[in-house]
Order: C-alpha cells, then sequence, then structure tokens
C-alpha cells in the first residue's frame, strides 16, 4: 500500500495534457483556455450617453446659456452625428454628436417648446454646475487595447464569455475536456430504479452518482452499463471503450475477493497497473492504471458508495485537472467544532458540514462516517481531511476542506 501523496505523484507522472480545439465562445463555459485572449479594440467603441437627456456643449454652459434651441436628436443604434450649436436630445447608449461633450439628464431639463409630434424644440437646463464630461461613458472606458480579458490556463467563466462578445471574439481556444465512462460491477446491482428488489440485490447508486456528478462539472459522461461478475463480458465491454474514451472509471471487483477480477483482467489486455491500494479511509482498494498505447486512463473504484465518491473527488478530478493543463486543488482551512479522534494511520476523508461562524469558518464532522452510508451526503457541504499522522485533532485547529465536487462552493 502506497500513501495517498505517493499515489496522485505516480498518477500525475502518467498524465498528458489533451490537445487543444477552437470553440463558439457560447460553447466555451467551464473549458480550460489554451491561450491568452488580449483585447483588441476600445469598449466603449466611442462616447456615448449614461442617461436619457440632452447634449450639449460645456463652454455653452460656461456662456450662461440655460435656454437652448434642440438641433437634433440620437438613439442607440443612429449613426453618430455631428450637430450646430445648441442642446441635442439623447438616449442611453447613443453616441455623443461631434462637437458635444457634456449630457443633461431629462430629469433637470424643462421642454419649453415642442412640436406637433412632441419633438423638444427648445429646452431649459435647471441644473446649476454641471460638469464638463457629465453623464457621458467615454471610448476605451472600459477596455483598451492590450488588456488581458483571460490568461492561458484559467477556467472560463461567463463573465469571460460576456467580455469576449463585447470585444468581438467569436471562437476561443481551448483545452479538450477528457471523454469520460462509467461501468459498474456486481451480480447485485440493479439499475432500474423503479424495478422492485429481489432477495440479495441492491440498486446502482454509483453509477447515478458518478455520472451526475461528472455531467454537473462539464465533462462528457457516459455509463456503459452494468457487468454481472462476468470476466468476457467486463472484457469485452472494456475492449469497446479503449480508445474510444480517455478515461474509465469502474465501481466494484477490486478488492482481494474471489469475483474481484478487475487487476487480472487489465493485466491481460495490455494495461499498466500504476497503483493498487492506497492508504486511505474510505476507499483504499483503489486502483489506477493506463493503457499507453491509447492514452487511456482507467480507475478501478470501490463498490461501497463513499468509497467511490473519495475516488472520483480525490482521484479522477486530480487527473482531469491535470490533463486540462490545470494546476493542483489547493484546500480550504476551516477551524474544528469539535475534538476528532482518527486511531489509525490512513489518510482519512470525511463527510463534514461548514459554516461561518462570526467570521470564521468552521466544520463539523458529521455523524454516519461508514462508507455505506449515503443519507450523511444530504447534509455535507465538504470533505474534512485527516492525514495519517493526524490521530487527534483539538477543536479550534485548523483543518483541510475541500468542496464536495470540484467545482462546488462551501
Amino acid at each position: 500500500m502506497i500513501s495517498h501523496k505517493q499515489a496522485i505523484e505516480k498518477m500525475l507522472a502518467q498524465t498528458v495534457v489533451l490537445g487543444e480545439q477552437a470553440l463558439p465562445i457560447a460553447d466555451s463555459l467551464g473549458f480550460v483556455a489554451a491561450q491568452d485572449v488580449v483585447c483588441d479594440c476600445l469598449i466603449s467603441p466611442f462616447d456615448n450617453s449614461a442617461m436619457d437627456g440632452f447634449a450639449v456643449r460645456h463652454i455653452d454652459l460656461q456662456n450662461s446659456l440655460t435656454e437652448m434651441d434642440v438641433v437634433g436628436s440620437s438613439f442607440a443604434g443612429d449613426t453618430i452625428a455631428s450637430g450646430a450649436s445648441g442642446a441635442w436630445e439623447i438616449m442611453t447608449g447613443a453616441g455623443v454628436p461631434d462637437g458635444f461633450d457634456t449630457v443633461i439628464k431629462i430629469e433637470d431639463i424643462s421642454i419649453l417648446k415642442a412640436d406637433t409630434n412632441g419633438q423638444p424644440k427648445r429646452i431649459k437646463i435647471n441644473q446649476i454646475d454641471v460638469e464638463l464630461g457629465n453623464n457621458i461613458r467615454k471610448a476605451g472606458q472600459d477596455f483598451m487595447p492590450n488588456d488581458l480579458v483571460i490568461k492561458a490556463d484559467e477556467i472560463i467563466g461567463a463573465a469571460h464569455i460576456s467580455a469576449f462578445a463585447t470585444i468581438g471574439v467569436a471562437q476561443v481556444l481551448v483545452r479538450k475536456k477528457p471523454r469520460i465512462a462509467v461501468i459498474s460491477t456486481g451480480k447485485e446491482i440493479i439499475d432500474d430504479a423503479d424495478l422492485p428488489l429481489k432477495s440479495g440485490q441492491i440498486r446502482n447508486s454509483n453509477g447515478a452518482y458518478l455520472i451526475a456528478t461528472l455531467r454537473d462539472m462539464g465533462f462528457e459522461a457516459t455509463y456503459a452499463g452494468t457487468i454481472k461478475d462476468e470476466i468476457e463480458d467486463y472484457e469485452a465491454c472494456l475492449n469497446r471503450l479503449i480508445g474510444k474514451y480517455d478515461i474509465i472509471i469502474s465501481t466494484g471487483a477490486v478488492s482481494m475477493g474471489r469475483h474481484d477480477f478487475i487487476p487480472e483482467s487489465l493485466a491481460k489486455l495490455g494495461a499498466d497497473i500504476i497503483f493498487h491500494k492506497c492508504k486511505i479511509r474510505p476507499g483504499k482498494p483503489i486502483l489506477f492504471a493506463k493503457f499507453s498505447q491509447n492514452d487511456c486512463y482507467y480507475f478501478g473504484l470501490p463498490g461501497n458508495p463513499i468509497s467511490a465518491s473519495v475516488g472520483l473527488r480525490f482521484f479522477v478530478n486530480s487527473l482531469n485537472d491535470a490533463v486540462q493543463g490545470l494546476e493542483p486543488e489547493q484546500p480550504i482551512k476551516a477551524k474544528l467544532t469539535y475534538d476528532n479522534k482518527k486511531p489509525h494511520g490512513f489518510k482519512m476523508f470525511n463527510k463534514a458540514f461548514a459554516t461561518f461562524v462570526e467570521g470564521t469558518l468552521k466544520v463539523d464532522i458529521l455523524q454516519g462516517q461508514e462508507s455505506f452510508k449515503i443519507k450523511p451526503l444530504l447534509t455535507a457541504n465538504c470533505w474534512a481531511v485527516f492525514e495519517e499522522d493526524q490521530h487527534e485533532t483539538k477543536a479550534n485547529a485548523l483543518v483541510n476542506i475541500f468542496p464536495m465536487t470540484a467545482k462546488g462552493k462551501l
């Protein structure tokens, strides 16, 4: 058995960053940028009005000219015009006419004269001490040429997509995401949740959980079915998946029982088993292998649901980050609410709940840490992690915590 740290080091030593692809910006959410994106224009591209009102020349106000004829009007989208001295009716977002440098909002104007259609013809300015440039959004006030919008190896969020659209970027170069397949094993497993259970049967929670979590994180995840502990069926299934998917995940059949056939079958099919069993709880029997010819990675996760959850969260997610060129995830620090004892020399991943109490992030270790108990997941919002040598941890000590999923929040 190797430590969690050694297992991750061995795993990352096998990883290769996936290729790149150009995506329309609408499809790029959650992908990792493969290159810097830099603005090449002014945003706003022209001076425009921040208010509905009237554009004027500031010099006219300095000359105590408070009544003016209205010499034109502009709406958002109109061609930017130029006009003679006077006032220019202008709507929010409309380009400020050439020669005009200040906007008076409509609330500070009295209309002295209008035509039969209600078009203002003469106004009075009621505001005093108007500043030059009042209510004008200057060209380049948001973005300037050479402004960095996103740097390479950063995850694209909705705000980036808004910025891309604003500066005229239609496509962005991103790192490919891994394609992932999930297999369940066990003759006791029933995939159809609405079928009544027969003696000795259980419903398949692992397949549903893994697929839902992976898709929630934005990965292309496919459920490849349940193998009823038949070696031939498993090997046939694996042969169909190798080369089509970047990562294959199975649950069950990796321990030391007579029906735990996965290690032997992987070796038969040409996989290099990088490690098998790790000093963690839950999830000790975890297996990681690689089909080097196809750059296909394989995770054999234990069948207990929390063991499978830990395998996904702290092994598969680390690989997902690595093949997309991301830096390893760092823990969050929280103060332990109560004393915690961990007698064994394993790294422990505890279902936990963290919340801010008077400005301090505190974490409670939940009841029901057994690897078969799913119900505590309904309350948990994080994992509290205790290292191999952390046998006793006192209340108020800082401990490492991670959100329940890699893209989750507390």
